[in-house]
């Protein structure tokens, strides 16, 4: 009892003062005055050990059939019995060994029951995909029992038999769980799985490099100078606005291509293509930089961006999450369709996990080549390991061997590392194959759309010039008839 760990009460009726949680993880003195007192709290069941003290002569009522609860307390604790000639007599009911030990009064020595645990059956809770992917767990449970004289075993069914449970998310866990819960190696956290991003057509590099805003101001800039050029030049302005715009765009591209001259003129003309030399210079070399890899449409990575761009099936983890979700009669699209993923360590462990489950390589190979992780994280805790009732009193040994693996780097460096193979999607890049003429398919259809718009644009320019013509004509005609 004088372990700091535990909570001590000392009294003879706690079902009239105490609650449950009282007695979690406690160590108690319990005074017991005859058999009839016996009606001791239920609550005792969760305490680690106690301590019974009760005169010779009532110990046949205590062992009577009636006392169902007393064999139950009787194996978390200690028996002090004492009788007339003050004597005093101290037992206790190792139940691992399953034989009772008695104590010296006068030179007590605490035995440590858990030194040997008499070939005791570990068994841990896992699915069966994470008993072939996750090793370790297996691992850490033959080192227990190892050390301990025990053996270790592993099942995918909740059973009386389940000495320890795998915490994949510790979010929901409250009260006792909370309570009993041993930080282990690794760590857990809620992943959203999304589509991965699209990529950019090759034409599209000839947008990006600047921005809206830098290309907002150049268009501007464009027109403020042909307007000025179309007021007050003198060779240049006597085109159309259209033309001199025209011409301004081929002078920051390949320099002047029609006659220009005049003070205005020249001066405004020069300032425009020194600045065009650093425009230029600094486009093309951006354009040419980003030919060397695949540019993709922004990913979802942010806690924002899964909040505006995800869309989730109506599932209560979901709406846990305060995510959006939709409806039978409204699906969303393929780039909006997000999934929850409760995920151990990594993404790459993850994926291991969902092809032992899934069992088909092509189904295996979409999800790696089309989805992926956003980098946030939601509810990151390190992994727990959780003692059932029958063997929280395992608690102590079972987090000195988890805190030793975590301190040694066993896990961090070896196992995480060198257990599994080292898994990453690569993007594609333009250096390892050629442009084909689907990537330009953008461009043939700026080509054809223009050339189509020309082409009309000179039919009708030809139509209305005969029209003009005829009707001139026509005008002329008429003159003459009336002047005769």
């Amino acid at each position: 009892m004088s372990d700091l760990t535990y909570t001590k009460t000392i009294i003879d009726q706690p079902d009239l003062f105490l609650m449950d949680d009282e007695f979690f993880y406690s160590c108690n003195f319990v005074p017991v005055g005859s058999s009839e007192h016996w009606s001791i709290y239920n609550g005792l069941r969760f305490s680690t050990s106690s301590i019974f003290f009760y005169p010779d002569w009532i110990s046949e009522g205590l062992q009577h059939p009636n006392a169902t609860y007393y064999p139950r307390y009787q194996r978390k604790g200690y028996e002090v019995i004492y009788d007339h000639n003050n004597t005093m007599e101290i037992t206790h009911w190792n139940f691992l060994s399953n034989q009772t030990t008695t104590l010296d009064p006068h030179s007590i020595a605490v035995p440590n029951d858990l030194r040997d645990l008499f070939g005791y059956e570990l068994v841990m809770l896992s699915w069966d995909t994470d008993i072939e992917v996750l090793t370790f767990d297996g691992y850490f449970l033959e080192l227990i029992a190892s050390r301990r004289n025990a053996t270790a075993s592993q099942q995918n069914e909740f059973t009386d038999r389940i000495s320890i449970f795998i915490v994949r998310n510790a979010k929901d866990m409250e009260g006792y769980a909370r309570r009993n819960i041993i930080p282990g190696p690794g760590i857990t956290y809620v992943a959203i799985i999304t589509q991965r991003p699209k990529p950019k057509s090759i034409i599209s590099i000839l947008v990006d490099p600047f921005d809206a805003y830098t290309w907002s101001t150049y268009v501007v800039l464009v027109l403020t100078v042909a307007t000025s050029i179309a007021l007050f030049g003198e060779l240049l302005g006597r085109n159309h606005l259209v033309e001199i715009v025209l011409e301004l765009i081929m002078i920051s591209l390949a320099g002047p291509s029609r006659t220009y001259g005049g003070p205005f003129e020249n001066r405004v003309i020069t300032m425009f293509c020194l600045m065009g030399i650093v425009l230029v210079s600094s486009y093309q070399s951006l354009v040419i930089s980003f030919m060397s890899f695949v540019r993709y449409h922004p990913a979802i990575n942010t806690l924002a961006d899964v909040e505006q761009r995800c869309i989730f099936s109506d599932t209560e983890a979901a709406h846990d999450l305060n995510l959006t979700t939709y409806t039978l009669n409204q699906f969303p699209s393929v780039e909006q369709t997000c999934y929850i993923d409760y995920v151990r360590d990594n993404e790459q462990l993850s994926i291991a996990i969902y092809e032992k489950y899934i069992n088909d390589a092509e189904r295996v190979r979409d999800r790696i080549e089309n989805m992926r992780h956003a980098k946030v994280k939601l509810y990151e805790y390190p992994l727990f390991y959780l003692l059932t009732f029958n063997c929280r009193g395992f608690r102590k040994f079972v987090k000195f061997y988890a805190q030793a693996i975590i301190e040694s780097g066993i896990y961090e460096f070896y196992y995480r590392n060198k257990s599994h193979t080292k898994w990453h999607y690569a993007q594609e890049t333009f250096i390892n194959r050629t442009v084909r003429l689907t990537d330009l398919s953008l461009l043939w259809y700026a080509y054809v759309l223009g050339s189509t718009m020309s082409l009309l644009c000179f039919l009708a320019e030809n139509m209305f010039l005969q029209l003009s013509r005829r009707f001139h004509l026509r005008e002329m005609e008429r003159s003459k008839v009336r002047l005769v």
